[in-house]
This record gives structure tokens, sequence and C-alpha cells, in this order.
């Protein structure tokens, strides 16, 4: 089916080429069609642009296909792909990375409500259950942490609308003229944290978000994303791969920072500290948390790419 609103999908994706496939099948399965398609490569090593030429994507006269020299990480592939589907025209830019997909109906879905929101997603959940949330959602008025489906219809009740939350990039609608409004993500931040820090802007900028519950898209859940910690009251991300602790230390800082007050960050580094001390006890990853911390505090985005690749031994 065919609609007068165009919506251009932007997919970034690195090295997951089989996954990228079944995120194009779900795009060009959709009950309505996605107008355009966007693929920015962050310069893939694995033979991504064989395959994609292989199944002919690269033929498809919708998909434009863009290989970076470098890797960007998600925030510059995101800056890329928005600010491209943007100068396109499109009325909707729908966002998400090579390892999500959507179900055939979730375009279709989402756009009813395209009059309510500007910037709005599906509900996200793990691609292993389909019951579980694919990243734990903290609300915001009780602080609540839910990690499934059951959880949350018992809060919600018979609401399908969770007002002023978003997982960003992960099946979500933008609108373009939002984008005309708050420009593109920060390409600095490389990896975890565009995402907050734009929808951070969209609303300092008046959007209208959030999540649509009867509406799914499925991701894997990475096994330590949301590890719990104060009983239950808190969450926090641990991860083995030094970019991403040493991104999420610094772009969490340095958003807490600008938008909630020094308090605010200077909180989140005594959260990560107790974690790596008492939580999951960890000298080496203590240590590296630090740097990361120090460098959103003083606004450093220059040193992330030496840690590219590299993990905690």
């Amino acid at each position: 089916m065919k609609s007068n609103t165009k919506t251009c999908a932007v997919v970034v994706t690195f090295n997951r080429k089989e996954l990228l496939l079944r995120t194009l099948n779900g795009l060009y399965e959709q009950t309505l069609s996605v107008h355009t398609v966007i693929i920015i490569d962050n310069a893939s090593t694995d033979g991504t642009t064989e395959l994609l030429k292989h199944s002919g994507y690269l033929d498809k006269p919708n998909l434009l296909y863009r290989k970076l020299a470098t890797n960007t990480g998600g925030a510059g592939g995101f800056y890329e792909g928005i600010k491209t589907a943007h100068q396109s025209g499109v009325d909707w830019i729908w966002l998400m990375d090579d390892d999500g997909y959507p179900p055939a109906s979730c375009l279709e879905a989402l756009l009813r409500y395209k009059d309510q929101f500007d910037f709005y997603g599906p509900l996200v959940l793990s691609d292993q259950d389909k019951m579980s949330l694919s990243f734990p959602i903290t609300l915001p008025t009780t602080k609540k942490i839910v990690r499934n489906k059951n959880q949350l219809e018992a809060i919600i009740l018979n609401k399908n609308l969770l007002l002023d939350v978003l997982i960003p990039f992960n099946g979500v609608l933008l609108r373009a003229s939002l984008a005309s409004i708050i420009g593109y993500p920060l390409a600095k931040f490389f990896i975890w944290g565009d995402d907050i820090e734009y929808t951070k802007r969209a609303k300092q900028a008046g959007a209208r978000i959030a999540t649509i519950t009867d509406i799914e898209f499925y991701h894997p859940t990475a096994a330590n994303l949301g590890t719990s910690m104060f009983f239950g009251k808190m969450q926090f991300n641990d991860t083995d791969s030094k970019i991403k602790l040493y991104c999420l230390c610094r772009n969490n800082t340095a958003n807490l920072k600008k938008y909630h007050g020094k308090l605010h960050a200077f909180l989140f580094g005594i959260k990560t500290i107790w974690f790596y001390s008492f939580t999951r006890p960890s000298l080496k990853k203590l240590k590296f948390s630090l740097y990361g911390l120090s460098a959103g505090w003083f606004n450093d985005f220059s040193k992330h790419h030496q840690f590219i690749n590299k993990n905690f031994e």
C-alpha cells in the first residue's frame, strides 16, 4: 500500500551484514510502503557491500547506500543519515540500527499517530522472546524500572501511550520539520548518549514525544544492559567494550551537566564509582571509567578513537 506521506527509513550499519538483511527485509515487507531507504555504512569490512549487491538491494530504485570512509559510530551514522533524509524533502524519518527490525504493520500503525506526535516510536522488545523489553524503561513519574510487557501493562492499564518516553533511534519516527528546528545528532558522541541528547533537544523545542506500547519493534538484548543496582532501584549499562564504557561515561556526564546541571553529573559519577566498586567490582573498569567521566565533565570529545575495538581482559 502506498501513502501520500513520504517516509524515509535511515539504517546505520557496521559489520553486521546478515542482521542488516533482516532489517531490510522488514522494511520492504511493510504494509505501507517506505518511500526511501538510506543505508549509512560505517566503513564495514565484513563484505556488507557485496552481500547487498548479491541480494539485489543495491538495484532497488528507492535505496541509497552510502559507505563512509571511516567508522564514525552510531552518532556519526545517524548524523549523516538524518541530514541526508531531511535534505531529500520527506515528511518523516524512520530511524533504526542494523540489528533492529519492524514487523510488517509497524509503519502503517505508527503513522496513525502522525498528527499527535513529532518524535515517537514503538515498544522495543527482545527479538528472542518478544515479551522482554530490549531496553529497560525508567518511568519518569514513579522512577519504576520496567523490564517486560506484563509489568508495563499492569502499570498503564488500558492505555497504550507512554508520554515523554522514547527509546530513540530504534524504530522511531522523526517529523522532518522538527529536524529543521533542532538540527542533527552530535557526531562527536560516536556511540551511546547521542540519541538521549537528541531527544533532550527535541523536548526543549516543544516536540510531542511518546512510545506507543501496542506497536512493536524487535531488537537484540545485551546481557549486561540495564544491570540492576541498589536493590533494583537503579540500573547501569555495564559493558566489556572500552569504547562503549568510555563513551557512556563521557557522553552521559556531558548530557547531565548540560541539561540537568553539575550536581546530576556529579551524582552519575558517584553511581559509576559505586557500581564498579561494590555492585560489580572491577578495578580496571573503575579506573577506566574515570577517564570517561573526566572527559565528559570538561567536554573533551577528542580521545575516544584510541579505544575502538578494544575490550577489557
